[in-house]
């Protein structure tokens, strides 16, 4: 398909934004894969990508497992789990990779990325896109080490939470960093919605369900939502895994940068899917004057997002571009999320028709942070080896087809 397709462009946008198809988290024989990342890039873009990037493990140095302090783990089994390190890359390793990309990186046509998977087995795991150079985990236990390098040595470097809840350690709660790495915020562009085939809407958690994606953006992050196969195995861009749309302005690395620096990506699991969204003509990913109303500081919470203590309800405009050539005429869900206590909330959930733009009045409670549609099949279940809705009768205990960026009432810092 050629970038200048019809397909690739919103029906609600008349500007030069196009849609690339990406998948941003895969990995090679370079680190823990069996796939062979001579033929990785060309077996991705065979495939119907736009974008594709090898992110092999950057972990805890092998050197290093065998005297791990207890004193940085809550206690002995997070300690034993972080001795199970994968295989990380070198530095031979990360230059190979960069010489795969180079070889088949063609701007206009196929944009090919190297980035590497800071990985800590108990505390979580981090893409980090758009480096010179990558990091080994330098503080077991602890996000500092990469905070630093961030700030330090790649200081143009965009980064993102993988498969978000999964480790024990929930990325340390998913709390912000230190006052002095805060401006690191603004780089943190991308949340996995979708990980291999899996939705992590819902996470098990101390015998429970909770959100991450809850979790993270009531911590203050402000990502936008993302889709990646994760691929560990011998064939790349499998139909089912997680992939992201891009709006990219040029379909190059610096058009990629952009287009997830400014959060203009939506999440999804199938092949040929377009989504765009408008809350009252705003894209989502962006900061809406719809969502606000609040005037004080929650200190439960302590993150500096203020809480609701007045304002109004407010209506706003919700359209959608929804198509999918293995979907068009089917009727979907859409579902206005936000979330309280870590919890789940509907906000509003309306019809919708695949193939049709749709538009939808949506009445929003004052002073909500941030709001997400999820488009969902309410024909299947939820289906997530991890762990699902609190109850079968929850409004999200369906198959999601994708989820837009959320919508934020206050910027990234």
């Amino acid at each position: 398909m050629s970038f200048s397709d019809p397909w690739r462009r919103s029906r609600l946008d008349a500007s030069a934004h196009r849609l690339a198809v990406a998948d941003l988290h895969n990995h090679s024989v370079l680190s823990d894969g069996h796939g062979d990342p001579e033929t990785a890039f060309a077996q991705m873009r065979a495939a119907g990508l736009d974008v594709a990037a090898l992110t092999d493990h950057s972990s805890i140095p092998r050197s290093v497992l065998a005297t791990l302090n207890p004193d940085d783990y809550p206690d002995d089994e997070a300690l034993a789990l972080a001795r199970f390190a994968p295989h990380s890359i070198d530095q031979q390793a990360w230059q190979r990779t960069g010489a795969l990309a180079d070889a088949h990186d063609v701007p206009g046509e196929f944009t090919a990325l190297r980035g590497f998977e800071w990985t800590e087995p108990w505390l979580g795991h981090v893409n980090v896109w758009f480096s010179d150079t990558f990091v080994p985990v330098t503080t077991p236990g602890s996000l500092a080490g990469l905070f630093e390098f961030l700030d330090d040595a790649a200081p143009a470097a965009l980064f993102g939470y993988n498969h978000p809840g999964r480790e024990p350690g929930a990325l340390d709660d998913f709390s912000l960093p230190p006052s002095h790495f805060r401006h690191l915020q603004r780089r943190m562009v991308a949340l996995e919605a979708f990980n291999r085939r899996e939705d992590f809407l819902f996470q098990p958690r101390l015998g429970g369900p909770f959100s991450p994606l809850v979790d993270c953006l009531e911590a203050g992050w402000r990502p936008a939502l993302i889709g990646c196969s994760d691929e560990h195995g011998r064939q790349y861009a499998l139909e089912g895994k997680g992939r992201t749309g891009l709006w990219v302005s040029a379909l190059t690395r610096d058009g990629v940068r952009e287009a997830l620096a400014h959060r203009r990506a939506f999440a999804t699991r199938e092949i040929g899917l377009r989504l765009d969204a408008r809350l009252d003509g705003v894209p989502a990913g962006q900061v809406t004057p719809g969502l606000g109303g609040r005037d004080t500081v929650d200190p439960a919470r302590g993150t500096g997002i203020p809480a609701v203590t007045s304002g109004r309800a407010v209506e706003v405009l919700l359209e959608v571009d929804l198509a999918a050539p293995e979907l068009d005429g089917t009727e979907v869900e859409l579902q206005v999320l936000t979330g309280r206590a870590g919890e789940v909330v509907p906000v509003h959930i309306a019809g919708a028709t695949c193939g049709e733009v749709s538009t939808h009045a949506v009445v929003l409670p004052p002073g909500l942070p941030w709001v997400v549609v999820r488009v969902a099949d309410p024909a299947r279940e939820y289906g997530n080896a991890y762990g699902g809705p609190p109850t079968e009768d929850h409004a999200c205990a369906n198959w999601a087809l994708a989820y837009t960026s959320p919508w934020y009432a206050v910027p990234t810092s």
